[in-house]
């Protein structure tokens, strides 16, 4: 008996521990995603657990590569891009990490953050 709670109780921990929600950002369509990298200003919708206050206190860090917009009431985040290369734009994807976001969903389909950037950002 001793056993079997101790079994239970482990996997209760593990699934606290792991069972954490994975976050998506999306993108309104393909071509306004491929016209927003080439004009330098992205627009990605993030998820309602992202606070305007993350979004500001984030992109602070940034500020040399893009600004960030964020409209709180439809939570789009437009980056305006301060020098529009691959490189500047890699650096969106660690905006989207500490904002704990792992992927993001362009045309019904969803990408890593490396995928994105190979596929769409670069």
């Amino acid at each position: 008996m001793k056993k079997v709670m101790l079994l239970v109780l482990a996997l209760g921990l593990n699934l606290l521990v792991f069972g954490q929600k994975t976050l998506s950002a999306s993108a309104q369509n393909l071509a306004e995603l491929k016209g927003g990298v080439a004009a330098g200003h992205i627009k990605l919708t993030l998820p309602t657990e992202v606070t305007e206050e993350n979004v500001i206190m984030y992109a602070k860090f940034y500020t040399n590569m893009f600004t960030v917009d964020f409209d709180a009431k439809s939570h789009v985040a437009t980056f305006h891009m301060v020098s529009n290369d691959a490189n500047s734009r890699r650096v969106i994807l660690r905006f989207l990490s500490a904002n704990q976001i792992v992927n993001v969903q362009v045309a019904e389909r969803n990408y890593d953050l490396g995928t994105f950037f190979d596929n769409f950002l670069q």
